[in-house]
C-alpha cells in the first residue's frame, strides 16, 4: 500500500492491451453525453449510507521452500481462469554500485527486453499469442518480474518468466534504446515543478542514503553503465536463494508446487552477498526553494524521516497521518481547500520500506499564498503531536482502511501483491486475514503516541519549487529568516547544496517514464512496494525514528504560536458558505445556458460523430487516427477507429462491460481499464452541467485565474464522491467553457487540461469542434470533428457483443 503510485521508482510493460481501450474511447469520445434530470433543491449534497463491514476470508494459501532455496508461495483462487506469477529479486536501486546510479533501473527495464533464446520482438510475440501480460521493474528494495496468463498457459507463462530472470539477453542495441529513453526522461523532468519538488525533498530527508539518490541516474552515470556491469550485478543477486516467487490463481497447490519444481529446480543457488545500507541522517530543519521564475504556482512539501516497514507502530502511524491528511479524514485537505480555497487539494504520504520511511506532506498553490499555505501545514503538524484527534476522526479514518482492504484482494494479481508485501518484509501472511481487527485495535491515545514519537515539527524537510521572488520575502512572516535558493536549471542531486560542484549540473532522479509525472496526485498514504507488477512501483523510506523535541526556540522567539487554529484568520463560514454557494449557482446556470440551455442539454439522447485526431508521442512524433463515434445515453458507446497502420479497431461499452475487436479477434476489456472510461464518461461536459443541476454533482466557485494573454476566466469546480474534481474555465464574454482541468486515474496519475475551440451550434447544442489535450503539460493530442449529429437514430445491435 503506498505513497503514490504516480510517481514510480520502476519501469515495466504489460504486453497485452498495449492501446489501452479506456484511453482510445476517452480521445475518440470527447463529446457531450446527456442524463435525464431530476428536480432537487440545490445545492444538494448528501453522504452516502455506509455499507455493513463484511468479513474477509483469505484465499486458502501455501508457501514451501525448494532445495534450492527458491521460496515460493501459492494462493489458490479459482474466480477466474487465470493465473498471476511474480519473482521478486531482493535487491533495487538502493543496491546500485557507486558511480553507477541508475543500473539497477535499467537492468530491470532490459529484463522483458529479450532473453538468450528469444529477441525482444519474439518474447512479445509469444505473450500476445498466449494473451498474457508481462512486466519487469525495480523499486528501491526489490526488482521485480510479472507474468498474467489464463490457466491453460500456466507453465508456458512460468518458463517465460524463469527464462526473463535467467537469461537476459542485454542486447546492446536495446541497451542502448533504454539509455536514450531514460535520457530522454530525464529532460523532460527538469521541467515538471512536482517531479522537482519530489526529488529534492528525498535528498532532504534521506541525506546521501540510497534511498535518496536518483534512482534513474544522471547523464554522466548513464553513460559510464556498460554491459558487463549489467552482467556483473544479473550474475551477483540473481539466485533462488535471494528470490520470492507468488503464484496466485486458478491452479491446485500440488501443480503450482510441481510446476515449479520442474521450471526453477535446477536454478543453481550461490553465495549472495550481504548489504548493510549506511543509517539515514536525523531530521534537521532545512528549506530550499527551488527558483522557476516562469511559474505561476508553487509545490510545497513537507515532512521529516518515518519509519521501516517493520515497525511494530506501523498501523498506528498509517492512521495517525491518514488524519493529518489522508483518506478517511485529512484535515489539511479541510483547511487549506475547503474552507480556505487555497488549494485544490492537500494530502499527507507515507514511505515505509525495508529500512527507513519518510512521512511528506505536500500540495500547491498559487504563488502569493505559498506562504500561508506552509504556515497552516505547519500548524497541522503540530496540532496533531499536541492534540488528541476525536473518536470520530480516528473512526472515519479507520472506516475507509477497512472498508477498502477488500478490494486489495479481489484478483489474482492483487493477491500476489499483498502476499509478495508481507513476505518480503517477514511479516506473518496471517496479518492479511486480521487486517481489521489490527485496524480497530488502534486508540486515540496510541495515535497521540506516535505523533509525538515520530513528528518532528521543529526540524521538518521543506521544498518550494516555483517563483522565488513571488514568495520569498513572505516566508519571514512564518518564521523562516533565511532559506536556501537553488536555481531550478542548476539543480544538482548528487551535492550537498544542490549546486554544481564545478561540473555540467546532473538531471534529476528517478525516471518518470516517458514525462507521465504528474503535477498533483491524490491522496495515497500507505505505499505498497510491490505494486508496480502491472501498474507502478514504490519509492524510499527512512531510518529509524527518535522522541519528539519541543517547539523550536527560534519559532517562539518570532512570537508565532504554532497551535494557532487556521479558522482563527478565516471568515466567517456561513456567512461564506451561502456567498459561495449563490456564486457557484451563477456560474452554473451561465455554463448551461452558453452550452444551449437546460432543455435543450436534456434532450440529447443519442450522438454519433466522425472525428480525427491527431496524437503527439513523448518523443515529439505525431499520428493520426480517424474515428466514428456513437454514443447513447447515459453509458452506451461505440467507437470505430482506423489506426495509422489501416487496422481496424473497434470498441464498445454497454454499460458494464467493454470490448474491443480488432484482426485478432474480440477481447473482453479488462475491469481495470473499465474504470478509466466510466471517469471519462462521468468528465463530459453536458454530463457534468446535466449531473450538477440535479445535485449529483457539487459545485464551487473558485477564485478568478488571469492566463497568459491577460484573460481573466470565471472558474468553477464540479466534484463528488466518485469522480475527482473538475476546474471548468468560462469564458468571460460568452459563458462557453474554454478549459477544463482534473487529475486521471489510474496508476499513472496527471493533471490533464482540455482546451476548447471554434464552437459551433448543432441542433441547438453549442459544440467544440476543436479540442486540444495537454498532459502533465505536456502536449499529446489534437482532436476535430468533421461532422456531428445528434438524436440520430441508432441500432441497440451497436451496443452489443458478436459470439
Amino acid at each position: 500500500m503506498g505513497r503514490r503510485l504516480t510517481r514510480p521508482r520502476c519501469s515495466q510493460r504489460p504486453r497485452a492491451w498495449r492501446a489501452a481501450p479506456a484511453a482510445l474511447l476517452s480521445c475518440g469520445l470527447a463529446l457531450p453525453l446527456a442524463v435525464a434530470a431530476q428536480t432537487r433543491p440545490w445545492p444538494y449534497e448528501r453522504p452516502p449510507r455506509p455499507l455493513p463491514a463484511r468479513s474477509v476470508q483469505f484465499p486458502p494459501y501455501e508457501i514451501d521452500t525448494l532445495p534450492n532455496g527458491l521460496q515460493v508461495i501459492v494462493v489458490r483462487h479459482h474466480e477466474q481462469p487465470a493465473v498471476s506469477m511474480r519473482l521478486l529479486i531482493r535487491a533495487g536501486t538502493a543496491s546500485d554500485p557507486p558511480g553507477k546510479l541508475g543500473l539497477v533501473h535499467e537492468l530491470a527495464s532490459l529484463l522483458d527486453q529479450g532473453t538468450e533464446t528469444q529477441s525482444a520482438s519474439a518474447l512479445n510475440d509469444t505473450i500476445d499469442f498466449i494473451g498474457g501480460a508481462m512486466g519487469a521493474g525495480a523499486s528501491a528494495d526489490v526488482i521485480f518480474l510479472n507474468m498474467v496468463v489464463m490457466k491453460d498457459s500456466f507453465e508456458t507463462g512460468l518458463r517465460l518468466l524463469s527464462d526473463m530472470a535467467r537469461h537476459p539477453a542485454f542486447a546492446p542495441e536495446e541497451i542502448e534504446r533504454q539509455r536514450q529513453q531514460t535520457l530522454s526522461a530525464l529532460r523532460v523532468s527538469l521541467e515538471d515543478p512536482a517531479y522537482v519538488a519530489d526529488a529534492v525533498f528525498d535528498r532532504l530527508v534521506y541525506g546521501f542514503h540510497p534511498y535518496g539518490m536518483p534512482h534513474s541516474g544522471t547523464p554522466e552515470s548513464l553513460v559510464a553503465i556498460t554491459r558487463d556491469d549489467l552482467l556483473q550485478f544479473h550474475d551477483r543477486y540473481f539466485a533462488p536463494n535471494n528470490a520470492i516467487l507468488a503464484i496466485v490463481g486458478d491452479v491446485t497447490t500440488e501443480e503450482a508446487l510441481e510446476a515449479a519444481r520442474r521450471v526453477f529446480g535446477d536454478w543453481a543457488r550461490k553465495e549472495v552477498p550481504a548489504e548493510k545500507l549506511p543509517d539515514p541522517p536525523p531530521p534537521a530543519r532545512r528549506l530550499v526553494v527551488v527558483n522557476k521564475p516562469d511559474a505561476v504556482q508553487t509545490e510545497i512539501r513537507v515532512g521529516n524521516i518515518g519509519i521501516p516497514r517493520t515497525s511494530r507502530d506501523y498501523m498506528a502511524v498509517n492512521l495517525a497521518m491518514r488524519i493529518l491528511g489522508g483518506e478517511g479524514s485529512n484535515r489539511l485537505h479541510q483547511v487549506l481547500r475547503t474552507q480556505r480555497g487555497l488549494t485544490y487539494g492537500a494530502q499527507v504520504n507515507v514511505d515505509a520500506l525495508k529500512q527507513a520511511g519518510a512521512f511528506v506532506a505536500e500540495t500547491n498553490t498559487r504563488s502569493d499564498a505559498t506562504a500561508e499555505v506552509l504556515r497552516l501545514t505547519l500548524d497541522e503538524f503540530w496540532r496533531l503531536q499536541r492534540e488528541p484527534v476525536s473518536e470520530r476522526e480516528l473512526a472515519d479514518a479507520k472506516a475507509y482502511l477497512t472498508g477498502s482492504f477488500p478490494l486489495t484482494i479481489e484478483t489474482p494479481d492483487a493477491i500476489a501483491m499483498q502476499v509478495l508485501n508481507v513476505v518480503f518484509y517477514g511479516l506473518p501472511i496471517s496479518d492479511l486475514q486480521t487486517f481489521r481487527e489490527r485496524v480497530n485495535a488502534v486508540t486515540v491515545e496510541d495515535i497521540q503516541r506516535v505523533a509525538r514519537l515520530y513528528l518532528k515539527p521543529d526540524r521538518l524537510s521543506i521544498v518550494l519549487v516555483g517563483n522565488a521572488a513571488a514568495f520569498g520575502p513572505s516566508l519571514k512572516s512564518v518564521g523562516f529568516d533565511s532559506y536556501e535558493t537553488v536555481e531550478i536549471g542548476s539543480l544538482d542531486l548528487t551535492t550537498a547544496d544542490f549546486k554544481p560542484a564545478g561540473k555540467v549540473p546532473l538531471a534529476l532522479p528517478r525516471f518518470q517514464a516517458l514525462g507521465r509525472r504528474p503535477a498533483y496526485r491524490p491522496i495515497a498514504v500507505e505505499r505498497d512496494p510491490f505494486a508496480g507488477a502491472l501498474a507502478g512501483a514504490p519509492a524510499p523510506a527512512r531510518g529509524a525514528a527518535q522522541e519528539a523535541g519541543s517547539v523550536s526556540s527560534a519559532v517562539e522567539a518570532r512570537g508565532l504560536d504554532p497551535l494557532a487554529p487556521a479558522s482563527s484568520q478565516s471568515r466567517d463560514a456561513s456567512s461564506a458558505g451561502a456567498e459561495e454557494g449563490r456564486r457557484a449557482r451563477t456560474l452554473l446556470d451561465r455554463a448551461v445556458a452558453a452550452k444551449g440551455g437546460l432543455e435543450t442539454l436534456q434532450a440529447v439522447k443519442r450522438i454519433s460523430a466522425r472525428t480525427r485526431t491527431t496524437m503527439t508521442t513523448p518523443d515529439g512524433r505525431t499520428e493520426q487516427v480517424e474515428a466514428t463515434t456513437f454514443l447513447e445515453y447515459p453509458n452506451h458507446v461505440r467507437v470505430e477507429t482506423k489506426l495509422p497502420d489501416g487496422m481496424m479497431m473497434i470498441q464498445v461499452y454497454d454499460g458494464s462491460h467493454a470490448w474491443v475487436r480488432d484482426p485478432r479477434g474480440v477481447q473482453e476489456v479488462p475491469q481495470r481499464f473499465v474504470g478509466d472510461l466510466q471517469a471519462s464518461l462521468k468528465r463530459d461536459t453536458i454530463s457534468l452541467l446535466l449531473a450538477a443541476e440535479r445535485g449529483a454533482v457539487r459545485a464551487r466557485a473558485l477564485p478568478d485565474v488571469k492566463d497568459e494573454s491577460g484573460t481573466v476566466y470565471q472558474t468553477l469546480e464540479l466534484s463528488s464522491t466518485d469522480l475527482n474534481p473538475i476546474v471548468l474555465y468560462l469564458d468571460p464574454t460568452t459563458g462557453r467553457i474554454a478549459k477544463q482541468t482534473y487529475v486521471a486515474g489510474g496508476p499513472d496519475q496527471a493533471v490533464v487540461e482540455e482546451i476548447f475551440e471554434d464552437y459551433r451550434p448543432v441542433d441547438g447544442v453549442q459544440i467544440a469542434f476543436t479540442a486540444r489535450v495537454r498532459v502533465g503539460g505536456r502536449p499529446t493530442l489534437e482532436r476535430r470533428v468533421g461532422e456531428i449529429r445528434i438524436n440520430p437514430p441508432l441500432d441497440p445491435g451497436l451496443f452489443k457483443r458478436p459470439d
